[in-house]
């Protein structure tokens, strides 16, 4: 099976936070405080990086949901069938990332798709098509850690140093980073 991911780099990203709103926009969400990606900041090393859902080999959404609303389609991504969805915030409390987003609106959880409807018309996910700098690139999952070999290990070492981020050994993620830095401490 042909697998997607992302490459989220960190030594690109200004925060600007055109990816966050283009990916709310794009799944048509009004409400104030639901977000499907999140803008990680450590002012101490000047750090910034975003990320949604990272369409894990081992989602633990995908295997927590009482209602079975999450599947993964034939890409590798992790997809919810939102109309299965019944409010239980279970898939927020088992992802080590916390990507599904509860919102308070309709009583449900959403989460990022990659944006599936704009990928079968041949467009990019709507966050790397708002990213000016190119600091979120898309592909084969596979393809895109061989484009950045040193980052598969050296990335997530950074993210959970600067970040506090989760070991991507639980859920086994779908995406590679760049660390800000050139060397990893």
């Amino acid at each position: 099976m042909k697998k997607m991911g992302f490459v989220i780099n960190g030594a690109r990203c200004n925060g600007c936070g055109a990816c966050l709103v283009a990916c709310k926009v794009e799944h048509g969400i009004t409400e104030t405080g639901t977000w499907l990606r999140t803008r990680y900041e450590n002012r101490a090393t000047q750090a910034l990086l975003t990320m949604g859902c990272n369409h894990c080999d081992d989602p633990a959404c995908l295997k927590i949901c009482p209602v079975k609303a999450y599947s993964k389609d034939d890409d590798g991504l992790v997809i919810q069938d939102h109309a299965k969805c019944i409010g239980c915030k279970a898939c927020i409390a088992a992802c080590p990332w916390h990507k599904p987003a509860f919102s308070e609106k309709d009583g449900k959880t959403h989460k990022c798709d990659f944006c599936a409807r704009r990928l079968a018309k041949g467009l990019p996910p709507a966050c790397v098509a708002a990213c000016a700098n190119g600091a979120i690139e898309y592909g084969l999952i596979e393809d895109l850690r061989a484009k950045y070999p040193d980052a598969v290990e050296k990335g997530w070492e950074w993210a959970r140093k600067n970040f506090g981020l989760a070991d991507p050994g639980r859920t086994r993620p779908n995406v590679v980073i760049v660390p800000l830095e050139t060397k990893v401490n």
